[in-house]
């Protein structure tokens, strides 16, 4: 029975799939690659897992991308910023009426993430959160992003912004400050979203 590959060897098979290898690899086609993964919000946050299952929701995909870039030379980091997660969304008609009520009216407090790449002159934030297939409902997906400039975030920072290296205990510590009723409102919102999502993905 083969071993299963560590998680350097499975960021290789990755790499050499979608950007060419370690040799010559492509930034824009590894943020491509890595935002079009499934969206799924199921409090997973392993970067391996979401390399296994291809699905992830943006701690997980944002680890996935900054570790990619990473392992090919660049300087990349995960970047917090706090706000409203569901006023960055549009409503949509197939969205069940709890969702769309929540997407148009907004009140989802939450501490959203991106990378941080520094391409050799400035750094650029890349959010790989939203995959193609989003694209005809009207989500900012961010397909013609061609490695200049930075690309929309999902969601318009109000507040907080933060850096961590150990990103999913960041996330875990931010997550408890917010109020319980903000932390149900939160987990109950992207339980819907994520139901809702392969529908349309």
């Amino acid at each position: 029975m083969r071993a299963e590959a560590s998680y350097p060897q499975q960021l290789d098979a990755f790499l050499a799939r979608h950007a060419g290898g370690l040799s010559l690899p492509s930034v824009p086609a590894i943020y491509h690659a890595v935002r079009n993964l499934i969206y799924a919000s199921d409090g997973n946050r392993d970067p391996a897992i979401v390399l296994k299952t291809g699905r992830g929701a943006c701690t997980g995909k944002h680890i996935l991308l900054r570790d990619l870039l990473r392992r090919v030379g660049w300087h990349a980091d995960v970047e917090f910023a706090a706000g409203d997660f569901a006023r960055g969304m549009p409503a949509v008609a197939s969205m069940p009426e709890a969702l769309a009520r929540w997407v148009r009216a907004g009140g989802i407090r939450d501490f959203h993430c991106y990378v941080v790449w520094h391409d050799g002159m400035r750094e650029k934030k890349l959010d790989a959160t939203w995959p193609d297939a989003l694209a005809p409902l009207g989500f900012p997906v961010n397909a013609a992003w061609d490695g200049s400039g930075d690309t929309l975030i999902a969601l318009t920072p109000d507040g907080h912004i933060s850096r961590a290296e150990d990103v999913i205990e960041h996330k875990a510590k931010l997550v408890a400050t917010l109020s319980e009723q903000q932390r149900k409102d939160r987990r109950s919102f992207l339980e819907l979203l994520t139901k809702w999502m392969p529908e349309e993905a």
